[in-house]
């Protein structure tokens, strides 16, 4: 008896977990240049975001931190944005994303405030300097037609 209603229990919950969870698309490009770090392994970044099928583009400044060695000149970071399939508002990449790490997978980083925003790493020239960022802070600093 009691085991039917474990099973009942952990079936209820995977359903409502799976019924919660919006369908997931490629959202669009985040192109970053981070330049010199300082001696605590953080550095400044300045980004330009488009969304996929828009000419528009918004500007994003932030901060990366977590570095295992300090970059040397300017470098140029892109990740794939992940997010609802519905249409994202203004901004919406402005908040802190943290690494995770799933066996087989490239790195990514999963939104602080919104989870459903996800940055995935795809540069592969200064693979080493994305790959050590554990965390990545963005504000919204503008938008282009």
């Amino acid at each position: 008896m009691r085991f039917g209603q474990i099973f009942l229990a952990i079936a209820v919950g995977l359903a409502t977990a799976s019924i919660a969870e919006e369908p997931r698309t490629s959202v669009g490009v985040l192109t970053c240049t981070l330049a010199k770090s300082t001696e605590d392994r953080s550095s400044n970044i300045t980004c330009g975001f488009k969304l996929s099928g828009s000419a528009a583009e918004e500007k994003y400044v932030g901060s990366v931190h977590g570095l295992a060695q300090p970059t040397v000149g300017k470098q140029v970071l892109v990740w794939a944005v992940t997010g609802p399939a519905t249409k994202p508002s203004g901004g919406v990449l402005a908040q802190r994303y943290s690494k995770t790490k799933v066996p087989g997978q490239p790195p990514s980083w999963v939104g602080e405030t919104n989870t459903a925003i996800v940055l995935t790493f795809e540069t592969h020239e200064g693979a080493e300097i994305g790959n050590s960022i554990a965390q990545i802070e963005l504000k919204l600093s503008g938008t282009s037609a």
